[in-house]
């Protein structure tokens, strides 16, 4: 395509691009002390970045799948592009996430990033930290998969990369859980896959499974930015049963948009998960989901609506994509696919939970499914390739400028802010107005402490909740259904070979064998650990729901900045509600809901130890309904007992913000004070200085 193809003129209007960043930041370069110049330098780089991917004879059409952990992007992508096929083994905790790409080429193969030894060293330091905190949790837990695959991570480490090619398209998926999967070989030493299948359909695009921008392994975040910079068209995939979070709505509204992104498909995703959860209060599946739908919807669009309000910069054509999100459900499209017998458990109980209310029909399922409108904006997506990149070429220069401009208003404002502050104030004045806020948080503690223990009460409240959940589930999973088999018996008869009419077979005999079924009835042993394993994914879900309803971020964030607005007013002119608001936020981002793991093999290994295959007498049966439901028993108190533990360590957490909350608010505002307190000692020549700053901003001419 000509697109791709970078003229003179390309040449000339990026170098002049560059050349007025470099020349904005030299210019600028006098004044670190005073302002952050690092999203300056950024700039340059990630236009760099974008601009050299985009001019390849093979660039293709980058399409992400983006979103946390466990809201169904393998699912997803295994029913959109492999027919529900387990392509893609899911990436249930934050130590398996591995960034997965997929493309077409005529040759069968895997392309394997490992981590580099700068990166090993940093998790193998980091596995000795303190295990309460995630990232060092998820490192030593890496370490660990290492050691218990025997793994010597130097033989991986020292060579980075490996392509492993395969005879065909099906060995390569035989094989792919080894890099990818959670129980995979080598998955703790993987940063990164890229799968290379001689499927047509792949042509031209590049579809990449992102292990999200949250995890705790700094170098795989990197790897998600490093690829978003050079991302075309998004799904973002957010679960029903928490959807879009504060950190969800700031990525697809504000970082999406920054990094080039021309279109972004905001998807739903696991929406049985919430019509199970409205189901029991319907009169039927039909009105569960569109009340779902519904309340999700409106959700949306009131989110979007209070972020564009409060928020300078957004791209309103982006925002108004995001209200009207797409809901799909997988597992029912693969379950409206199967036949009743077929079902695997987790979808039995999917669909005995939707039967509760009448008949399940397959066109229920398909529309609950609903992948064929996301299968038609792929589609559609596809056929306007050249189109979009086509545009995308054309806005790396405006979007690059408004990114420049973006960040030099910033810089302009703070220092008439500053300014504002030497003219009106004297030193005294500042260092009295100092007090003055110092006292007005202490006094607004009271009123905090209500805030965060309303919600600790709130966590309580789910929490027993879940308790009684996971106590209910348990009688689920203590149930083993028996199977009929058959078992054909043989029997050799001796019969006698005379005639009558042939007198020398008079005496003879030959042998013959005869056949027969016998029906019987079993227990498949592997029925429990699949109920072991159905057990351990409710109860963490019962677990993760409990922190989803007691947390609300905007919610809390509201309340916090009410508290603040109302105790600061003593600030005068010279800090708005927006200035208030990012310190609130920066506080509130370190909120995390956790991350649940609970092991199942030290259960299944119980089971295991003692039954295998087909359990058929009746001796044994029993046994084997003891042994499940004593190992379905610890099941539950460890799923509990994991609830109630990560409850604490959360509890502890809202403690300590609430022990630090305001003196973290006082150290933000007091350190701005403290600067320019500092300059008062040279207030004329600090005037002089920010107003050169200005007027060297001023004189840059962005769109020239």
């Amino acid at each position: 395509m000509d697109i791709f193809n970078r003229t003179k003129d390309n040449e000339v209007e990026f170098g002049k691009f560059l050349d007025k960043v470099d020349n904005v930041y030299r210019n600028l370069q006098e004044f670190e002390n005073e302002i952050d110049l690092f999203d300056i330098a950024l700039i340059k780089k990630s236009f760099r970045s974008k601009t050299d991917d985009f001019f390849r004879e093979d660039r293709k059409l980058n399409i992400g799948i983006i979103g946390r952990v466990k809201v169904g992007k393998s699912s997803f992508l295994n029913t959109l592009m492999f027919e529900g096929n387990p392509v893609l083994p899911s990436a249930v905790t934050p130590k398996t996430a591995v960034l997965t790409k997929i493309e077409y080429d005529a040759e069968n193969r895997l392309e394997v990033e490992y981590f580099t030894r700068e990166e090993w060293k940093l998790i193998n330091a980091a596995a000795s930290g303190d295990r309460e905190k995630n990232e060092y949790k998820v490192a030593h837990e890496i370490m660990t998969m290492t050691e218990e695959r025997n793994l010597n991570a130097q033989d991986f480490i020292t060579k980075q990369k490996e392509v492993i090619y395969y005879e065909s398209y099906e060995e390569l998926m035989e094989n792919i859980n080894d890099y990818v999967g959670e129980n995979g070989k080598y998955t703790p030493l993987v940063k990164s896959v890229s799968i290379y299948t001689d499927r047509e359909e792949l042509e031209d695009i590049s579809i990449v499974d992102t292990p999200g921008l949250y995890d705790p392994i700094l170098s795989r975040v990197d790897k998600t930015k490093q690829f978003m910079e050079l991302c075309d068209v998004v799904f973002f995939l957010s679960k029903s049963t928490s959807f879009l979070d504060k950190n969800d709505i700031d990525l697809v509204a504000s970082q999406l948009p920054k990094k080039g992104v021309k279109k972004v498909v905001l998807v739903c995703s696991r929406v049985d998960d919430g019509i199970r959860d409205t189901l029991w209060s319907k009169d039927s599946l039909d009105e569960a989901f569109e009340y779902t739908k519904k309340q999700l919807t409106e959700y949306a669009e009131s989110a979007f609506n209070t972020y564009r309000n409060n928020n300078y910069y957004v791209d309103v054509e982006l925002i108004e994509q995001f209200k009207h999100p797409v809901f799909v459900s997988a597992i029912a499209e693969n379950m409206a696919k199967k036949d009743l017998k077929n079902l695997t458990k987790k979808e039995q109980k999917v669909y005995d939970d939707f039967a509760s209310k009448g008949p399940v029909t397959k066109e229920q399922l398909m529309k609950i499914g609903n992948m064929d409108e996301i299968r038609n904006i792929f589609d559609e997506v596809v056929s306007k390739k050249d189109i979009m990149l086509e545009e995308k070429a054309s806005t790396f220069i405006p979007d690059a400028k408004d990114e420049l401009k973006d960040k030099l208003m910033r810089i302009q404002n703070l220092a008439k802010n500053r300014i504002t502050q030497l003219n009106k104030y004297d030193k005294e004045k500042l260092s009295e107005q100092k007090k003055n806020i110092t006292s007005q948080i202490n006094k607004m503690n009271v009123n905090l402490e209500v805030v965060f223990n309303d919600l600790k009460e709130k966590i309580e409240q789910y929490k027993l909740q879940a308790i009684s959940e996971i106590r209910a589930y348990n009688r689920e999973y203590l149930q083993v259904s028996e199977k009929e088999g058959i078992t054909t018996h043989f029997e050799i008869r001796k019969e006698s070979n005379a005639k009558w009419f042939k007198p020398w077979t008079w005496g003879t005999t030959s042998r013959v064998i005869y056949s027969y079924d016998e029906k019987y009835s079993y227990i498949d042993a592997y029925d429990a650990i699949e109920n072991i394993r159905n057990f351990v994914e409710d109860g963490k879900e019962c677990i993760e729901l409990t922190f989803n309803k007691s947390l609300d971020i905007s919610v809390l964030k509201n309340k916090l900045l009410s508290i603040i607005i109302e105790n600061l007013d003593a600030l005068g002119d010279n800090y708005d509600a927006s200035y208030y608001k990012l310190l609130v936020e920066r506080t509130l981002n370190g909120i995390r809901i956790p991350a649940i793991e609970f092991p199942t093999a030290p259960f299944e290994d119980i089971i295991t130890s003692e039954f295998t295959g087909e359990i058929k007498s009746n001796s044994m049966k029993s046994n084997f309904k003891k042994v499940l439901s004593d190992t379905i028993y610890d099941v539950r108190e460890g799923i509990c007992k994991k609830l109630e533990h990560e409850v604490m360590r959360f509890e502890d957490g809202i403690d300590e913000l609430k022990r630090t909350f305001a003196d973290n608010l006082l150290k933000d505002i007091t350190n701005e004070l403290n600067m320019v307190i500092d300059q008062f000692e040279n207030k004329e020549l600090e005037i002089q200085r920010y107003n050169k700053l200005i007027d060297i901003i001023e004189k840059v001419d962005v769109n020239a």
